[in-house]
Protein backbone atom coordinates (compact mmCIF):
# COMPACT_ATOMS: atom_id res chain seq x y z
CA UNK A 1 0.00 0.00 0.00
CA UNK A 2 1.28 3.52 -0.41
CA UNK A 3 1.32 6.40 2.21
CA UNK A 4 -1.81 7.49 0.30
CA UNK A 5 -3.69 4.14 0.91
CA UNK A 6 -2.71 4.17 4.95
CA UNK A 7 -3.78 7.79 4.80
CA UNK A 8 -7.27 6.96 3.35
CA UNK A 9 -7.78 3.80 5.75
CA UNK A 10 -6.94 6.15 8.96
CA UNK A 11 -9.41 8.56 7.42
CA UNK A 12 -11.81 6.56 6.92
CA UNK A 13 -11.53 4.71 10.34
CA UNK A 14 -11.11 8.27 12.33
CA UNK A 15 -14.75 9.22 10.29
CA UNK A 16 -16.21 5.57 11.56
CA UNK A 17 -15.01 6.15 14.91
CA UNK A 18 -15.99 10.21 15.28
CA UNK A 19 -19.65 9.08 13.97
CA UNK A 20 -20.04 6.25 16.70
CA UNK A 21 -19.03 8.65 19.26
CA UNK A 22 -21.28 11.31 17.81
CA UNK A 23 -24.20 8.77 17.89
CA UNK A 24 -23.35 8.21 21.40
CA UNK A 25 -22.52 12.08 22.72
CA UNK A 26 -24.69 13.80 20.57
CA UNK A 27 -27.67 11.33 20.11
CA UNK A 28 -27.82 9.64 23.22
CA UNK A 29 -27.33 5.78 21.74
CA UNK A 30 -25.59 3.82 24.20
CA UNK A 31 -23.13 1.09 23.36
CA UNK A 32 -23.27 -2.35 23.84
CA UNK A 33 -20.40 -4.39 24.58
CA UNK A 34 -19.87 -5.58 21.07
CA UNK A 35 -20.53 -2.30 20.07
CA UNK A 36 -17.12 -1.34 22.69
CA UNK A 37 -15.42 -4.56 21.44
CA UNK A 38 -15.39 -2.90 17.39
CA UNK A 39 -14.56 0.62 18.40
CA UNK A 40 -11.39 -0.46 20.05
CA UNK A 41 -11.06 -2.45 16.82
CA UNK A 42 -12.23 0.45 14.68
CA UNK A 43 -9.17 2.66 16.84
CA UNK A 44 -6.87 0.01 16.81
CA UNK A 45 -6.97 -0.49 12.51
CA UNK A 46 -6.99 3.40 12.42
CA UNK A 47 -3.47 3.56 14.90
CA UNK A 48 -1.82 0.81 12.47
CA UNK A 49 -2.58 2.63 9.32
CA UNK A 50 -1.30 6.01 10.80
CA UNK A 51 1.69 4.40 11.79
CA UNK A 52 2.16 3.04 8.18
CA UNK A 53 1.41 5.93 6.73
CA UNK A 54 3.83 7.99 8.77
CA UNK A 55 6.55 4.83 8.40
CA UNK A 56 6.32 4.74 4.32
CA UNK A 57 7.25 1.01 4.69
CA UNK A 58 9.49 -0.86 1.94
CA UNK A 59 8.24 -4.07 0.82
CA UNK A 60 8.99 -6.47 4.75
CA UNK A 61 7.18 -2.97 6.24
CA UNK A 62 4.43 -3.50 3.88
CA UNK A 63 3.24 -6.85 4.87
CA UNK A 64 3.61 -6.80 8.08
CA UNK A 65 1.30 -3.83 8.15
CA UNK A 66 -0.80 -5.88 5.60
CA UNK A 67 -1.09 -9.10 8.27
CA UNK A 68 -2.24 -6.58 11.59
CA UNK A 69 -4.58 -4.83 9.16
CA UNK A 70 -5.98 -8.43 8.01
CA UNK A 71 -6.00 -9.52 11.52
CA UNK A 72 -7.65 -6.55 12.85
CA UNK A 73 -10.25 -6.49 10.45
CA UNK A 74 -11.23 -9.91 10.63
CA UNK A 75 -11.83 -9.28 14.30
CA UNK A 76 -13.94 -6.51 13.58
CA UNK A 77 -15.77 -8.94 10.77
CA UNK A 78 -16.51 -11.08 13.02
CA UNK A 79 -17.71 -9.23 15.72
CA UNK A 80 -19.79 -7.30 13.47
CA UNK A 81 -21.23 -10.61 12.10
CA UNK A 82 -21.46 -12.03 15.58
CA UNK A 83 -23.97 -8.58 16.39
CA UNK A 84 -26.28 -9.56 13.27
CA UNK A 85 -26.78 -12.39 14.43
CA UNK A 86 -28.00 -11.87 18.05
CA UNK A 87 -30.22 -9.26 16.33
CA UNK A 88 -31.46 -12.03 13.90
CA UNK A 89 -31.63 -14.41 16.89
CA UNK A 90 -32.48 -12.60 20.38
CA UNK A 91 -31.65 -13.86 23.42
CA UNK A 92 -34.79 -15.60 24.78
CA UNK A 93 -33.95 -15.50 28.47
CA UNK A 94 -31.97 -11.85 28.66
CA UNK A 95 -34.63 -8.92 27.39
CA UNK A 96 -34.48 -8.22 31.39
CA UNK A 97 -31.05 -7.63 31.65
CA UNK A 98 -28.76 -4.89 30.42
CA UNK A 99 -24.86 -5.38 30.72
CA UNK A 100 -22.30 -3.19 32.40
CA UNK A 101 -20.16 -0.78 30.62
CA UNK A 102 -16.70 -2.62 29.28
CA UNK A 103 -14.68 -0.74 31.48
CA UNK A 104 -16.58 -1.95 34.87
CA UNK A 105 -16.16 -5.29 33.74
CA UNK A 106 -12.42 -5.29 32.80
CA UNK A 107 -11.98 -3.39 36.78
CA UNK A 108 -13.93 -6.95 38.00
CA UNK A 109 -13.18 -9.53 35.58
CA UNK A 110 -9.89 -10.67 34.15
CA UNK A 111 -9.92 -9.93 30.15
CA UNK A 112 -10.71 -13.73 29.32
CA UNK A 113 -14.70 -13.18 31.19
CA UNK A 114 -15.23 -10.00 29.79
CA UNK A 115 -14.47 -10.97 26.42
CA UNK A 116 -16.51 -14.42 26.96
CA UNK A 117 -19.46 -11.82 28.24
CA UNK A 118 -19.27 -9.73 25.20
CA UNK A 119 -19.35 -12.42 22.33
CA UNK A 120 -22.31 -14.16 24.46
CA UNK A 121 -24.16 -10.72 24.06
CA UNK A 122 -27.42 -9.59 25.69
CA UNK A 123 -30.74 -7.98 25.08
CA UNK A 124 -28.81 -4.79 24.34
CA UNK A 125 -26.65 -5.99 21.45
CA UNK A 126 -29.62 -7.45 19.77
CA UNK A 127 -31.51 -4.03 19.30
CA UNK A 128 -31.13 -2.16 16.30
CA UNK A 129 -31.50 1.45 17.90
CA UNK A 130 -30.12 3.13 14.71
CA UNK A 131 -30.13 2.38 10.98
CA UNK A 132 -29.13 4.27 7.55
CA UNK A 133 -30.99 3.58 3.97
CA UNK A 134 -32.14 0.01 6.26
CA UNK A 135 -29.42 -1.04 7.48
CA UNK A 136 -28.10 -1.21 11.08
CA UNK A 137 -24.73 0.05 12.65
CA UNK A 138 -23.77 -3.72 13.03
CA UNK A 139 -24.44 -3.97 9.35
CA UNK A 140 -22.30 -0.86 8.41
CA UNK A 141 -20.06 -1.93 10.18
CA UNK A 142 -20.13 -5.33 8.94
CA UNK A 143 -19.43 -3.49 5.51
CA UNK A 144 -16.61 -1.10 6.55
CA UNK A 145 -14.66 -4.13 7.88
CA UNK A 146 -14.89 -6.02 4.89
CA UNK A 147 -13.51 -3.10 3.04
CA UNK A 148 -10.67 -3.45 4.82
CA UNK A 149 -10.25 -7.14 5.13
CA UNK A 150 -10.06 -6.60 1.59
CA UNK A 151 -7.76 -4.35 0.94
CA UNK A 152 -5.16 -6.29 3.71
CA UNK A 153 -5.88 -9.28 1.15
CA UNK A 154 -5.25 -6.85 -1.88
CA UNK A 155 -2.12 -5.87 -0.28
CA UNK A 156 -0.58 -9.52 0.99
CA UNK A 157 -2.10 -11.93 -2.39
CA UNK A 158 -1.95 -9.18 -5.07
CA UNK A 159 1.05 -7.18 -4.61
CA UNK A 160 1.89 -3.35 -5.53
CA UNK A 161 0.86 -4.07 -8.87
CA UNK A 162 -2.47 -3.98 -7.73
CA UNK A 163 -2.69 -1.82 -5.54
CA UNK A 164 -1.25 0.74 -7.86
CA UNK A 165 -4.55 -0.16 -10.01
CA UNK A 166 -6.63 0.45 -6.79
CA UNK A 167 -4.33 3.96 -6.18
CA UNK A 168 -5.41 4.87 -9.89
CA UNK A 169 -8.86 3.97 -9.51
CA UNK A 170 -9.26 5.93 -6.26
CA UNK A 171 -7.52 8.90 -7.87
CA UNK A 172 -4.16 9.14 -4.88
Amino acid sequence: MSRRSYSLGFILCALFWGFTFYLENGLGQIPCLLCQLQRIVVIATGIIFLIAAIHNPARTGRSIYSFLLFVLSLCGLLLACRQLWLIAHPPENSYGQCSASLSYLLQVFPVETVIKTALQGGADCAKVTWSFLSLSLPAWSFIAFSVLLILSVIAVVGGEKKLRKLDRFTGY
